[in-house]
């Protein structure tokens, strides 16, 4: 019986990996089809191609990636011992996902324009999850741990969190259009290289030796 749940577990998170990578894919799609599409160059926040004619792209193209974040949160389930850091990392990929989702819904303020009660939400929301993703992708490497080992993919991650923490500070000392798109990058990254763990079935494999 428990061999039956451990390979039903395993198939679960195999499944949940590939969906959250298909989807961290589409938004890349989107992200680099709206650069392409759009008629004038935007060196603004990211959310100001979700306004154009082809907005629609962006905003499902947030979707997507609200999407991915779910299903990876999902698929991590059962990857670890319950911990309270295990449990707020899972909390705060989730709230990331359900961000991205609302950002998608209501669109942004036009630059220059009256606020409007969809452009609170949109920014609150933008907010809120870049901030979660950072939590969670920086607690990845502690919180999945296994019997106080470090796994393989768990320096990456530590890193790729320390990167976006300095690239989202980054966008308070006005670093124009490099810090949203890289800030994005980063992410998609790190979903890309924990989901295709997820689905491979190595998210816990031990690193070969401790690294600081």
């Amino acid at each position: 019986m428990v061999g039956h749940l451990g390979e039903s577990l395993g198939q679960r998170a195999t499944v949940k990996g590939t969906i959250a990578l298909a989807f961290t894919s589409l938004f890349a799609v989107s992200l680099v089809t709206v650069h392409v599409i759009e008629p004038e160059t935007n060196f603004g926040p990211i959310s100001v191609y979700s306004l154009g004619p082809f907005g629609i792209v962006m905003r499902i193209g947030f979707v997507f990636l609200g999407l991915a974040f779910v299903s990876l949160a999902a698929g991590l389930r059962g990857q670890a011992r319950p911990t309270s850091l295990y449990r707020v990392d899972l909390i705060m990929l989730s709230i990331a996902g359900a961000g991205l989702v609302i950002i998608g819904a209501f669109n942004t303020d036009a630059i220059g324009t009256p606020s409007t009660l969809s452009g609170l939400i949109h920014s609150t929301a933008a907010n809120i999850w870049s901030i979660s993703a950072i939590v969670g992708i920086f607690l990845f490497a502690i919180a999945f741990r296994q019997d106080g080992k470090r796994i393989a993919i768990g320096l990456t991650s530590r890193n790729l969190g320390i990167a976006a923490m300095i690239t989202y500070l980054g966008g308070f000392l006005g670093l124009g259009a490099v810090q949203p798109r890289l800030f994005f990058a980063l992410v998609v990254l790190w979903m890309s290289l924990i989901a295709n763990q997820l689905r491979s079935g190595k998210l816990t494999q031990l690193a070969d030796r401790e690294t600081r």
